[in-house]
């Protein structure tokens, strides 16, 4: 005789781990770097909580995902966000889905409110098909680093001998010191592009993301600077700060004055960085995405240039999972059907 349970698939379990048990088996699983232990320190800091947790079926770890659990006041309560969805063990449609259905009886249990999945160096390029997540989409540009090398355009190669020929000099720079010169030049890169296309934005782009987060991620050694300097400068004239691990990097900042704009600097940075990384065996430069502003076409076309391949990603939120707050439900509601419907002039 049979056994009942022969054959049937176990259900699968969200259980919270602490850190360093979760990041032990990592690299068996299609991680983003932004669901690193050190990441998600960096973000929750001091005002949030750090959460790693694993998706389990019957003894096998299956996936995994971290966040930052917040506390946004007594109106919108606590909510649970994820800067990219779960590291998969297997690239499958069902296994995503049905991690994002266990999430959702996870918040619910924990009374969290919101869950919000964003996408950033997403490694599949699949969206959940699970009732109650509203995905949305965006695009990264990645450059390859295997086989014969990323597929740089004419311009690009001249800008890159244009700053060579002012004696630009690229460098790995360490030092804490360095966080203050990138944020002047976040802030002349914003009057810049700002002047230019006539729209402001946050040039501390996530989430969390922002100067006293910074310096953690630097402390928590996530990530490396590199500047470059014109001949006779008294302070670099580009800076970046890019994250690195296992092999891939992530292009997280950069900061440009007016000479690094004329003479091409942050392009000349970032053909260093490609043949570095090449030398190093990496398989993977993220230059990030597009910005969606009115200057999102040629900063799009630049990271092409890089030899950037356009990768779809998705993200994904919810609504307010638990009583009372999701009786303001139906605001948002309205709130998207006010977003996606287009403005007539």
């Amino acid at each position: 005789m049979k056994n009942a349970t022969e054959g049937k698939i176990s259900p699968l379990r969200v259980v919270a781990v602490r850190p360093e048990i979760w990041e032990r088996n990592l690299n068996a699983f299609a991680f983003s770097l932004f669901l690193t232990p050190e990441w998600v320190r960096a973000m929750a800091g001091t005002q949030a909580s750090s959460v790693f947790l694993d998706f389990v079926q019957g003894e096998t770890v299956v996936a995994k995902v971290s966040g930052v659990l917040q506390q946004n006041g007594w109106l919108k309560g606590r909510s649970l966000l994820f800067y990219a969805s779960p590291a998969l063990g297997e690239t499958r449609q069902d296994l995503l889905d049905d991690c994002c259905a266990a999430l959702l009886a996870y918040a619910r249990s924990k009374g969290i409110q919101r869950l919000v999945m964003a996408s950033y160096d997403q490694q599949h390029g699949m969206a959940p098909r699970v009732k109650g997540w509203f995905v949305n989409k965006r695009c990264e540009f990645v450059v390859p680093l295997n086989g014969e090398g990323p597929d740089f355009s004419t311009n690009f190669r001249r800008n890159v001998k244009k700053a060579l020929k002012k004696e630009a000099h690229f460098m790995l720079a360490e030092g804490e010191d360095l966080q203050g010169g990138l944020e002047v030049l976040l802030g002349a890169t914003l009057e810049k592009r700002s002047s230019k296309y006539g729209e402001a934005y946050n040039p501390f782009y996530l989430p969390l993301l922002n100067s006293k987060s910074l310096e953690r991620l630097y402390k928590e050694g996530a990530g490396r600077y590199y500047k470059v300097e014109l001949p006779g400068a008294p302070t670099p004239n580009c800076i970046l700060f890019n994250l690195e691990r296992e092999g891939r990097a992530f292009n997280l900042l950069v900061g440009s004055d007016s000479a690094a704009y004329r003479f091409g600097l942050a392009g000349l940075a970032d053909y260093q960085l490609i043949e570095s990384y090449r030398l190093q065996r990496y398989s993977a430069y993220n230059l990030g995405g597009a910005t969606g502003d009115a200057g999102s076409a040629g900063l799009e076309r630049s990271k092409e240039a890089r030899g950037g391949q356009r990768r779809w990603v998705y993200g994904a939120t919810t609504n307010f999972l638990c009583f009372p707050q999701n009786l303001l439900n139906p605001l948002l509601w309205l709130l998207r059907r006010l977003r996606a419907k287009p403005i007539k002039a």
